[in-house]
């Protein structure tokens, strides 16, 4: 088959900018070896780029000129936005299959009469959310159980049919990439001492909502109250092609965050680090802390460092609720600092690694196989389907509700990670107690008034559902 690909985002033959590109340069290797020709439209990276060829089989363009760096991808002019339309429509035309990567493209008329298939990777960016609505993709692939439970609570309660096209498929981890290495290099090259240093890593994009803030809280609390006095943090540094004024403003807060705290010293800010040295750089780490409130839907990093065997720490925000069990990952309610900090001592204090039936458990569930072999027979079984028809819900007081998948009921209220805060809603917690399913009858039963769950489900906490 000829199978064109689609990417918002920058791709370059030399370096990996980040988890959606990489398992994207994944997939785009593995159709070839399959034998299928695959043509790869990409955004035109800052100061241009050249057509480049990965192999006989990938022909790669990155000719498309929506604005960079990320985010507002469509701040383009509108003649911009026609020569898209005019570039990709002209590779569409002696396409077998359509794949869009991200779930971004937001012109759906482009694709009207080819096979589609798009892979939502996130469920937090505009565009993406955006795009949930807009697809009439036939076949939707969601990274994570949560990813996908989002897309049905959100595009599928408008879009009912866009909930039997989903198709869930966890991110592979490539075990020839990340495993258990010799960290010997990443001492050399970053001036460590594993012996004296407790080493922790922050391997996360330079952006608030990826956790560097929650970070230096627990960091500081290690020094302060656990007497961790020599602890140094690695964080990479954005691609030069890749920063934008957002990134510097936010480099500028953690700079003077760092100076006020008395930290600047514990933070070791890096060069991006290159795919191949991951595992060494993964292997270097003592702990890896995934704090922040981004709503991730798989969230790469807390996993690619436990199959280097590093533990990580992860905020209870999105996908890391539920995709690992509490004995594989550990777990703290996000902004409760001191609870990340004392699992943080405790780790460090125990050296604890993760190897033996942990590792084995943790790369049989993100088998890189499987999710390879699975995107491509969706990707080749796609068939045209009808464009999606709306019917959206109508909540009111004969509604039935659930807990939205986005929120979860906690010991400090119902967490909405949208909102990235508690709701002190005692009432709500008690109902959730006694049942899962919010129906006129059980509102009866347990005495409470359709205006209180009419106010809940305009903050977004419950989701009506179709009976």
């Amino acid at each position: 088959m000829r199978i064109v690909c689609f990417s918002i985002n920058p791709v370059f033959p030399d370096r990996i900018t980040g988890g959606a590109s990489k398992h994207l340069m994944r997939l785009i290797a593995h159709l070839a070896e399959k034998g299928h020709k695959v043509v790869l439209l990409a955004a035109e990276a800052v100061g241009g780029q050249e057509a480049f060829r990965l192999g006989e089989n990938i022909q790669v363009k990155p000719i498309l000129p929506f604005h960079l760096p990320f985010p507002q991808p469509y701040l383009v002019p509108p003649g911009d936005l026609a020569q898209i339309c005019e570039l990709i429509g002209e590779e569409l035309r002696t396409a077998d299959r359509f794949y869009i990567h991200d779930g971004e493209l937001l012109l759906p008329f482009l694709y009207s009469t080819i096979p589609t298939i798009s892979s939502f990777r996130d469920n937090f960016y505009p565009e993406s959310i955006l795009g949930s609505f807009l697809t009439q993709a036939d076949a939707i692939i969601a990274v994570s159980r949560f990813s996908a439970d989002t897309l049905k609570a959100s595009a599928g309660r408008v879009l009912p049919d866009i909930s039997s096209r989903i198709h869930t498929v966890l991110n592979g981890l490539d075990t020839e990439v990340f495993y258990p290495t010799d960290p010997a290099p990443i001492y050399t090259r970053f001036g460590l001492n594993p012996r004296d240093q407790s080493i922790i890593l922050h391997p996360h994009r330079p952006e608030p909502g990826k956790g560097l803030f929650e970070t230096i809280q627990v960091v500081d609390t290690l020094k302060n109250a656990y007497g961790f006095n020599n602890i140094k943090v690695l964080v990479p540094q954005w691609l030069d092609v890749m920063n934008g004024e957002a990134e510097s403003s936010f480099h500028s807060q953690i700079s003077a965050e760092l100076t006020n705290r008395g930290l600047s010293d514990n933070f070791i800010f890096h060069e991006w680090v290159s795919q191949s040295e991951m595992a060494a750089y993964y292997s270097a780490g003592q702990l890896t802390l995934c704090l922040g409130n981004m709503v991730e839907a798989f969230g790469n990093v807390a996993y690619e460092s436990l199959i280097c065997g590093t533990p990580s720490i992860a905020a209870r925000v999105g996908v890391h609720r539920s995709q690992l069990p509490d004995d594989l990952l550990t777990k703290v309610d996000y902004g409760d600092a001191a609870a990340a900090a004392a699992a943080a001592a405790g780790i460090l204090q125990t050296k604890t690694r993760v190897g033996g039936e942990r590792l084995e458990r943790i790369r049989e569930t993100f088998s890189l196989s499987r999710q390879l072999e699975t995107y491509e027979r969706i990707i080749c079984e796609a068939e045209k389907r009808n464009i999606p028809e709306a019917e959206p819900l109508q909540a009111g007081p004969n509604s039935t509700f659930l807990l939205a998948p986005w929120c979860y009921a906690s010991g400090k209220g119902i967490f909405h990670d949208y909102h990235a805060r508690y709701y002190q809603l005692p009432e709500l917690q008690h109902l959730l107690e006694k049942t899962n399913e919010i129906s006129p009858e059980a509102r009866k039963r347990f005495g409470v008034s359709n205006e209180s769950v009419l106010g809940w489900y305009k903050l977004g906490l419950i989701i009506p559902v179709r009976i």
